[in-house]
């Protein structure tokens, strides 16, 4: 039975090349796009998934109201929260702070110095509440007091080779010794933590004079583990005014979080969160499927009248209507399968690409039951989709209407309906990737306030705030450089803040006013070429500017001062004065506006020094370096360039592009296959009739004007479906951020005018292969 099956199957393929081969490739290419956008979107979701207590694990956050109504949500908490929940809640069993080390540490190991930046300081309850491999040294015991460090197994190799590392001396920032107490296997790849080594938390306290017990300084990530069928409501309600208790003027708000959440979900509820991206593509990955079904079923109803003489014959026979259906479903299984094995295929060839398109380490694991599954439900999936119409229709047929040569027609409606819903899918995707393209592109480009190009900084160690004034000697006599600053942030991401600021006239309104700090250098306004619009800028020539603050507009607009040059502002206990105004420039992302910006002179806080060149980089960076290693020979040069970092801010989003424009053109494709074989086949049944009219004189330009008409009625509506829809749905994304283009009609037209473009070639060739063949030909067929 099953020979004579797949000898049917097979036969009806090789007699039919063209349009097999169309179908195949149309369901190929589809399920080929489903399988690699599944194998991102499971990677994605797979975050944190290795950890066997991830359902009991939380993020503690909070939400602070200011005096504009304005929620910030943040995941930095105070360092005594994590012990204080502890100690106090019996449904929480750990918990943990967890710090990255405050800038890249001078690690001496056996005499050699590195630098090192990917650190986590931790308390001894994270070995227990995540699952990180211990590869050598006590499980139990893994970070055994304040003088462990716990390496990974690549920092080991690296800096030990084959050695057993357990034991040995690593010196940080040569003045403070730890011992290797464990090495870890290397965290995995889809791992929200992610670290080359382990320091105690109290490291934070000795070597940076942190006091763990205030309760006003929010910096820290708290994560809890709370014990089984603990009611997570319940708990939220007990730990909500948590910090509130122990600060009475705090306007902090406690919250939970799932841990298996913290790589996807935005806690501050926008809708630019990373979820989204994945709920988008695995979308995309179903309409691309969809779209390549419905070439599928357009093409085999479109061809039932060859197929109706076989169903007749069947029926005639004994064969019933529910045996010719599944006759019919499993032709399009087996064919959905060979396909798939296509798809596998081309996945296999296109997986480097994609992986590099992605930045994530994707493959085909098919030892993986959950994707064998998945593969399983994908085949059958499309199996029954493309073939469902398909099979209902031809089984339904009347053997004797059939047999009296009254020939069924296809579903002319059916068809119309699927060559639309294709094409307006498409032409959606063409649009949503045009606004998606500008917008990013508007991103980049837009003049964000301040010189973002020709600036190169170099992360400082923490005893460099002595040395800085030499180094800045030197650097700024290499030819090229034009200035030379510091400052604890670059202003691509200024993250410090306060509300704890007062000045006169101050009202209730702006009570709890969240604004930026940042502690800068002279030189910092004229480095980055930020606008002084009233007063001026820091000045070493003025006396010493210690005490002296540059604001922004949007500072001045919250501090509402009729004159603000002079004024005198409060910040915790220092008495400061305003000299000037910057004009607003964004310090952060643009899908967020502009804050009240505050910039001080504090030299102990500068992290970073910045260097403005002529543009010349490469021979000045070489001479930085050369400059670098007089002043500090056993540290070695590292540097970075702002504008690279500006970029990857809005790396998710360009990376996501790329995806979507790649799969968008996929998605055209799949629909210029599914005209293409059905336009063919139309004109096909026109063949006598295109014959009868050449010899009645007909020329091929009233031909193809007749056929692309029809096809053309079609696009249109299309279009008019398509164009409404998409706006809706574009606005509602640009709505996610600050600073977003306007929607011209350039997207729409263009889309159109594409859309119409495919239709015309595809009908021009298929009439003019036909038209060219003699009429006497056309007149003897049939």
């Amino acid at each position: 039975m099953l020979k004579i099956f797949l000898n049917t199957v097979f036969r009806k393929l090789y007699l039919q090349k063209g349009y097999s081969l169309i179908n195949i490739l149309g369901l190929a290419t589809g399920i080929t796009c489903s399988l690699l956008i599944l194998l991102w979107v499971e990677y994605e979701l797979s975050f944190d998934s290795f950890h066997d207590n991830k359902s009991q694990i939380y993020s503690v956050y909070e939400n602070q109201t200011y005096a504009d109504g304005e929620i910030f949500t943040v995941y930095a908490t105070p360092a005594p929260l994590a012990i204080k929940l502890k100690e106090d809640i019996s449904e929480i069993d750990k918990a943990t702070r967890i710090s990255r080390t405050w800038g890249k540490l001078m690690l001496t190991i056996g005499g050699s110095t590195f630098i090192e930046g990917s650190g986590l300081c931790v308390d001894t309850d994270f070995f227990k509440m995540f699952s990180f491999s211990v590869l050598l040294g006590d499980p139990n015991l893994v970070m055994p007091d304040e003088r462990s460090i716990v390496i990974t197994e690549k920092m080991s190799k690296k800096y030990f080779g084959e050695t057993n590392p357990l034991g040995k001396v690593i010196s940080i920032n040569s003045n403070i010794n730890y011992h290797v107490s464990a090495v870890l296997k290397d965290s995995p790849k889809n791992s929200s933590l992610y670290f080359d080594y382990l320091l105690p938390f109290n490291f934070i306290k000795e070597n940076w004079s942190f006091n763990l017990n205030n309760w006003d300084s929010h910096a820290f990530l708290t994560l809890i583990q709370v014990k089984k069928k603990t009611y997570i409501p319940g708990l939220e309600t007990i730990i909500k005014p948590y910090i509130k208790q122990n600060l009475e003027q705090s306007n902090a708000d406690l919250a939970l979080q799932p841990f298996t959440d913290y790589h996807l979900h935005s806690i501050s509820g926008k809708k630019l969160s990373p979820i989204l991206y994945v709920r988008i593509f695995s979308l995309v990955a179903f309409i691309i499927l969809l779209i390549a079904c419905f070439n599928y079923m357009n093409l085999s109803t479109a061809r039932s009248e060859r197929r109706a003489r076989e169903v007749a014959v069947r029926k005639v026979v004994g064969a019933h209507k529910r045996g010719l259906f599944a006759l019919f479903m499993a032709e399009s299984i087996f064919i959905s399968l060979l396909a798939f094995g296509l798809a596998i295929v081309s996945v296999e060839l296109l997986l480097p690409f994609f992986k590099e398109l992605t930045q994530r380490d994707l493959s085909l694991k098919f030892s993986d039951t959950t994707l064998l599954l998945s593969f399983a439900a994908i085949v059958l999936f499309t199996g029954f989709i493309s073939g469902s119409y398909p099979a209902l229709y031809l089984s339904s047929f009347k053997p004797i209407r059939i047999l009296k040569g009254k020939l069924y027609s296809d579903s002319h409606l059916f068809r119309k309906l699927m060559v639309i819903i294709q094409f307006t899918i498409s032409v959606g995707l063409i649009i949503s990737t045009s606004i998606i393209y500008k917008q990013l592109d508007y991103l980049q480009d837009k003049d964000v306030g301040y010189q973002k190009d020709n600036i190169i900084y170099i992360e400082m160690m923490d005893d460099f705030h002595e040395h800085y004034s030499h180094l800045k000697e030197n650097l700024i006599k290499i030819p090229g450089v034009l200035k030379v600053t510091a400052a604890n942030q670059m202003p691509i991401n200024f993250s410090n803040s306060t509300s704890d600021v007062s000045w006169k006239g101050k009202s209730t309104d702006a009570d709890n006013t969240l604004f930026q700090l940042s502690f800068v250098d002279y030189d910092f306004i004229e480095t980055f070429e930020m606008e002084v619009i009233h007063g001026r800028a820091f000045s070493s020539k003025q006396g010493g500017d210690s005490l002296k603050l540059i604001i922004n507009e949007a500072a001045a607009s919250a501090m509402k001062m009729s004159y603000t040059i002079g004024q005198k502002v409060k910040i915790w206990e220092y008495d400061c004065e305003v000299i000037g105004i910057v004009k607003d420039f964004n310090f952060n992302s643009l899908q967020v506006g502009v804050k009240p910006l505050i910039m001080l002179i504090i030299s102990d806080e500068f992290k970073y020094i910045a260097i403005k060149t002529d543009g010349n980089e490469q021979p000045i960076i070489n001479k930085i370096g050369e400059t670098w290693k007089k002043c500090y020979p056993k540290i070695p040069f590292s540097h970075r360039l702002l504008r690279d970092d500006f970029s990857y801010l809005y790396k998710a989003e360009s990376r996501m592009s790329s995806i979507f424009i790649a799969f968008t053109l996929i998605a055209i494709i799949i629909s210029s296959l599914g005209l293409f074989g059905l336009s063919s086949y139309i004109i096909e049944q026109k063949f006598k009739e295109m014959g009868i009219r050449k010899v009645f004189g007909a020329e091929f330009q009233h031909l193809f004007k007749s056929f692309l008409i029809r096809f053309l009625r079609w696009i249109l509506l299309a279009n008019l479906i398509a164009w409404p829809t998409t706006y809706f749905l574009m606005q509602w994304w640009l709505a996610g951020f600050a600073y977003r283009i306007h929607i011209s009609w350039f997207e729409f037209l263009g889309a159109g005018l594409l859309s119409i473009l495919i239709a015309f070639i595809t009908v021009f060739y298929q009439t003019y292969k036909i038209s060219s063949i003699t009429p006497i030909k056309a007149i003897r067929y049939e």
